[in-house]
Protein backbone atom coordinates (compact mmCIF):
# COMPACT_ATOMS: atom_id res chain seq x y z
CA UNK A 1 0.00 0.00 0.00
CA UNK A 2 1.44 3.32 -0.66
CA UNK A 3 1.25 5.83 1.73
CA UNK A 4 1.65 9.25 1.90
CA UNK A 5 2.89 10.95 5.52
CA UNK A 6 2.99 14.73 5.52
CA UNK A 7 6.12 15.39 8.36
CA UNK A 8 8.72 12.69 9.89
CA UNK A 9 10.37 13.84 13.05
CA UNK A 10 14.07 14.15 13.35
CA UNK A 11 12.90 11.10 16.06
CA UNK A 12 11.23 8.70 13.74
CA UNK A 13 14.49 9.17 10.89
CA UNK A 14 17.03 8.69 14.29
CA UNK A 15 15.07 5.42 14.77
CA UNK A 16 14.82 4.15 11.48
CA UNK A 17 19.02 4.72 11.15
CA UNK A 18 19.87 2.95 14.44
CA UNK A 19 17.44 0.08 13.12
CA UNK A 20 18.93 0.23 9.52
CA UNK A 21 15.24 0.58 8.24
CA UNK A 22 16.71 3.56 5.96
CA UNK A 23 19.09 1.31 3.73
CA UNK A 24 16.83 1.27 0.66
CA UNK A 25 15.27 5.16 1.21
CA UNK A 26 15.03 7.56 -1.53
CA UNK A 27 15.19 11.22 -1.73
CA UNK A 28 13.21 12.48 -4.83
CA UNK A 29 13.49 16.42 -5.23
CA UNK A 30 13.85 16.71 -1.33
CA UNK A 31 10.29 14.40 -0.46
CA UNK A 32 11.81 11.04 1.28
CA UNK A 33 10.68 7.74 -0.16
CA UNK A 34 10.84 5.49 2.39
CA UNK A 35 10.98 1.95 0.65
CA UNK A 36 10.33 -1.39 2.65
CA UNK A 37 13.02 -4.08 3.03
CA UNK A 38 12.89 -6.36 -0.27
CA UNK A 39 11.38 -9.64 0.19
CA UNK A 40 12.86 -12.81 -0.03
CA UNK A 41 12.27 -14.01 -3.35
CA UNK A 42 13.62 -10.40 -4.22
CA UNK A 43 16.56 -10.45 -2.64
CA UNK A 44 17.09 -14.40 -4.34
CA UNK A 45 16.57 -12.52 -7.82
CA UNK A 46 19.11 -10.07 -6.95
CA UNK A 47 21.59 -12.87 -5.65
CA UNK A 48 21.44 -14.62 -8.84
CA UNK A 49 21.79 -12.21 -10.75
CA UNK A 50 24.97 -11.26 -9.43
CA UNK A 51 26.44 -13.85 -9.67
CA UNK A 52 26.06 -14.18 -13.20
CA UNK A 53 26.44 -10.90 -14.25
CA UNK A 54 29.19 -9.86 -11.93
CA UNK A 55 31.81 -12.67 -14.13
CA UNK A 56 30.28 -11.45 -16.94
CA UNK A 57 31.23 -8.17 -16.60
CA UNK A 58 34.61 -8.81 -15.06
CA UNK A 59 35.33 -11.62 -17.83
CA UNK A 60 34.26 -8.48 -20.72
CA UNK A 61 36.07 -5.95 -18.66
CA UNK A 62 33.09 -4.08 -19.48
CA UNK A 63 32.97 -1.95 -16.12
CA UNK A 64 31.82 -2.02 -12.33
CA UNK A 65 28.19 -3.36 -11.72
CA UNK A 66 27.42 -2.02 -8.02
CA UNK A 67 24.44 -3.54 -5.89
CA UNK A 68 21.85 -1.12 -4.42
CA UNK A 69 23.87 2.44 -4.30
CA UNK A 70 22.61 5.82 -4.54
CA UNK A 71 22.27 7.78 -7.87
CA UNK A 72 22.29 10.92 -8.07
CA UNK A 73 20.89 13.98 -9.60
CA UNK A 74 23.73 16.53 -8.59
CA UNK A 75 21.73 18.75 -11.39
CA UNK A 76 18.84 19.41 -8.80
CA UNK A 77 17.79 22.25 -6.28
CA UNK A 78 16.57 19.76 -3.61
CA UNK A 79 18.53 16.72 -2.54
CA UNK A 80 17.40 14.03 -5.06
CA UNK A 81 18.30 10.67 -5.47
CA UNK A 82 17.96 6.95 -6.47
CA UNK A 83 18.96 3.58 -5.34
CA UNK A 84 18.47 0.83 -8.47
CA UNK A 85 18.93 -2.48 -7.70
CA UNK A 86 22.37 -2.50 -9.56
CA UNK A 87 23.72 0.29 -11.64
CA UNK A 88 26.19 -0.59 -14.10
CA UNK A 89 29.31 1.84 -14.78
CA UNK A 90 31.07 1.28 -17.93
CA UNK A 91 35.07 1.02 -17.73
CA UNK A 92 36.41 4.34 -18.70
CA UNK A 93 33.98 6.10 -16.34
CA UNK A 94 34.97 4.98 -13.57
CA UNK A 95 35.52 8.76 -12.16
CA UNK A 96 31.43 8.71 -11.76
CA UNK A 97 31.85 5.94 -8.83
CA UNK A 98 31.92 8.44 -5.20
CA UNK A 99 32.45 7.49 -1.74
CA UNK A 100 28.55 7.66 -1.02
CA UNK A 101 27.20 6.66 -4.93
CA UNK A 102 27.21 7.67 -8.29
CA UNK A 103 28.33 11.21 -9.41
CA UNK A 104 28.78 13.66 -11.89
CA UNK A 105 26.21 11.64 -14.23
CA UNK A 106 23.76 8.25 -14.81
CA UNK A 107 25.11 4.98 -14.76
CA UNK A 108 25.26 3.47 -18.58
CA UNK A 109 22.27 0.48 -17.07
CA UNK A 110 20.45 -0.04 -14.12
CA UNK A 111 18.37 -2.82 -12.83
CA UNK A 112 15.47 -2.95 -10.71
CA UNK A 113 13.94 -6.01 -9.53
CA UNK A 114 10.28 -4.92 -9.58
CA UNK A 115 7.68 -5.68 -7.12
CA UNK A 116 3.97 -5.29 -7.26
CA UNK A 117 3.09 -1.23 -6.20
CA UNK A 118 6.31 -0.54 -6.15
CA UNK A 119 7.81 2.75 -8.38
CA UNK A 120 10.31 1.67 -10.65
CA UNK A 121 8.44 2.76 -12.95
CA UNK A 122 8.31 6.16 -11.54
CA UNK A 123 11.92 6.51 -11.63
CA UNK A 124 12.13 6.53 -15.51
CA UNK A 125 12.59 9.99 -15.80
CA UNK A 126 14.88 10.57 -13.24
CA UNK A 127 17.16 7.80 -15.06
CA UNK A 128 16.00 9.25 -18.21
CA UNK A 129 17.65 12.69 -17.24
CA UNK A 130 21.08 11.38 -16.08
CA UNK A 131 21.49 9.79 -19.43
CA UNK A 132 20.65 6.35 -18.06
CA UNK A 133 21.00 4.27 -21.61
CA UNK A 134 19.38 1.36 -20.57
CA UNK A 135 16.90 0.69 -17.79
CA UNK A 136 16.10 -3.62 -17.16
CA UNK A 137 13.49 -4.78 -15.01
CA UNK A 138 12.51 -8.23 -13.99
CA UNK A 139 9.45 -8.55 -12.80
CA UNK A 140 9.71 -10.67 -9.31
CA UNK A 141 7.15 -12.32 -9.31
CA UNK A 142 6.08 -13.81 -12.98
CA UNK A 143 9.78 -13.57 -13.78
CA UNK A 144 9.06 -10.93 -17.03
CA UNK A 145 12.27 -9.29 -18.35
CA UNK A 146 11.91 -5.56 -19.73
CA UNK A 147 14.43 -3.55 -20.94
CA UNK A 148 14.13 -0.21 -21.65
CA UNK A 149 16.25 2.09 -24.02
CA UNK A 150 17.19 5.81 -23.84
CA UNK A 151 16.05 7.84 -26.83
CA UNK A 152 16.27 11.39 -26.47
CA UNK A 153 15.06 12.62 -23.29
CA UNK A 154 12.38 9.10 -22.57
CA UNK A 155 13.14 5.71 -21.96
CA UNK A 156 11.27 3.75 -25.07
CA UNK A 157 10.61 -0.27 -24.15
CA UNK A 158 12.74 -2.96 -26.77
CA UNK A 159 10.77 -5.41 -28.54
CA UNK A 160 12.04 -9.23 -28.20
CA UNK A 161 13.45 -10.61 -31.37
CA UNK A 162 12.18 -13.66 -33.39
CA UNK A 163 13.27 -15.70 -30.57
CA UNK A 164 11.96 -14.07 -27.81
CA UNK A 165 14.93 -12.48 -26.61
CA UNK A 166 15.85 -8.93 -25.08
CA UNK A 167 19.25 -7.67 -25.79
CA UNK A 168 21.18 -5.45 -23.12
CA UNK A 169 23.10 -3.54 -25.74
CA UNK A 170 24.76 -2.27 -22.69
CA UNK A 171 26.21 -5.81 -20.59
CA UNK A 172 26.27 -7.36 -24.21
CA UNK A 173 23.46 -10.14 -22.07
CA UNK A 174 19.99 -11.13 -23.23
CA UNK A 175 17.03 -11.91 -21.71
CA UNK A 176 14.06 -13.82 -22.21
CA UNK A 177 10.85 -15.32 -20.47
CA UNK A 178 10.76 -18.89 -20.32
CA UNK A 179 7.75 -21.50 -18.60
CA UNK A 180 5.70 -18.75 -17.33
CA UNK A 181 7.72 -18.08 -14.77
CA UNK A 182 11.59 -18.36 -15.34
CA UNK A 183 13.71 -15.65 -16.60
CA UNK A 184 16.78 -17.22 -18.39
CA UNK A 185 19.84 -14.29 -19.37
CA UNK A 186 23.12 -15.68 -21.49
CA UNK A 187 25.75 -13.95 -22.67
CA UNK A 188 25.03 -12.67 -26.47
CA UNK A 189 28.57 -13.76 -27.58
CA UNK A 190 28.54 -17.36 -25.73
CA UNK A 191 25.18 -18.74 -25.42
CA UNK A 192 26.93 -21.87 -23.56
CA UNK A 193 27.20 -19.23 -20.69
CA UNK A 194 24.00 -18.87 -19.14
CA UNK A 195 22.33 -18.11 -15.67
CA UNK A 196 20.37 -20.81 -14.60
CA UNK A 197 16.90 -20.20 -14.45
CA UNK A 198 15.04 -18.10 -11.64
Amino acid sequence: MKAVVLEVSDAQLEDRRRRGLDRFDEMWEGVLHMAPSPLYEHQRIVTAMVEFLGPVCRRRDLGELVLAINVFDEASAQENYRIPDFSFVAKGREQLLARDGIRGGGPDAVIEVRSPHDETADKFPFFARLGVREVIVIHRDTKQPEIYRLAGSRNVAVQTDADGWLRSEVLGVRFAHRDSDHVVIEDVDDSTIRMPNI
